[in-house]
């Protein structure tokens, strides 16, 4: 089939990689336009760009997918599907009508839970136990269209939200790739999806990681694993901020109840222990101001804390 692919980040590239090994003809590629980064805030081409250009595709940069010209030139290539992984911005009824067969969307999740911006967060955060991929057809409305297919895949215990997005792509790319075949012979269906069942998850912003030292210690671990590697959870010591990159909950009984956040005890080769609002946590990965990230006991050796200290 003749597609056009819509993403930015690395973590669509492995996507077109595969429609083009596929055997699929790719009519081009859209993406957003070159943006600054680093520290000289050079303007820097996206990596599905730069996977497009090595490809020798054509990339197409609209400022606004909603704007006239952009969609007449979709519609010149006259492509039978659009694909979309992680494009980052709304598309419009007039070019999701565009394609002749279909428009589908890659989403990280089981929808209808965990609709928006952040669906790998917000599984992490709510504990789930399981989650996975939707190949779905976009719809006007924010990830509503109806389900082509689905595969589950089990969150790990040591998931992050850096590991399992790995995983979903790994199992994505497979999903999308036999979701485009079933388009092709007419044999992908339409599942409706129950709106009443459906969860929204946001953009994630900074405040979002910070955390709460009077929440239990299971649900502090959550939101350190939902918030890293980005945008990273976050807490302050004496004036300092201070990245959290892993926590243990603590199953033992420690002498001394602590109030929220204030280190009960330093092990001898373990991070700090902190009470929280409901049991226990090893800080067992961190990352101080200026400083690369480090075990929990390495920190404790040159920081200087003693019980009593309190995170906040």
């Amino acid at each position: 089939m003749r597609v056009v692919f819509f993403g930015t980040p690395e973590v669509s590239v492995p996507y077109l990689h595969a429609i083009a090994g596929a055997g699929h003809e790719i009519a081009a590629v859209v993406t957003q336009p070159d943006r600054p980064a680093g520290r000289g805030r050079k303007a820097h081409a996206s990596a599905v760009k730069e996977a497009a250009v090595a490809l020798g595709v054509e990339v197409l940069e609209p400022e606004k997918a909603s704007d006239p010209d952009f969609i007449g030139r979709v519609a010149e290539l006259a492509p039978d599907v659009g694909a979309v992984v992680a494009y980052g911005q709304i598309l419009k009824p007039a070019l999701l009508e565009v394609p002749s067969v279909a428009f589908v969307n890659v989403h990280y999740s089981l929808l209808p839970l965990l609709r928006g911006a952040a669906p790998v967060y917000g599984a992490l955060r709510a504990g789930m136990a399981e989650t996975g991929v939707t190949v779905q057809h976009l719809h006007r409305k924010m990830d509503a269209g109806d389900i082509i297919l689905q595969r589950t895949i089990a969150v790990g215990d040591d998931d992050n939200r850096g590991t399992l997005t790995d995983r979903l792509t790994e199992t994505g790319v497979g999903a999308l790739t036999e979701a485009l075949e079933l388009l092709a012979t007419g044999d992908a269906p339409r599942i409706a999806q129950n709106h009443d069942l459906a969860t929204v998850v946001g953009r994630v912003q900074t405040e979002d990681c910070r955390v709460d030292f009077a929440q239990p210690a299971g649900t502090i671990r959550n939101l350190v694993r939902a918030c890293t590697p980005w945008p990273g959870a976050w807490c302050m010591l004496e004036d300092r901020r201070i990245k959290l990159l892993g926590v243990q909950v603590i199953q033992k009984n420690l002498s001394g109840e602590g109030s929220p956040g204030e280190i009960v005890e330093i092990p001898a080769d373990f991070g700090p222990v902190v009470a929280t609002g409901d049991g226990f946590l090893e800080i067992a990965e961190l990352q101080p101001p200026g400083k690369r990230a480090m075990s929990g006991a390495e920190f404790l050796r040159g920081a200087r804390l003693t019980v009593g200290n309190v995170f906040e």
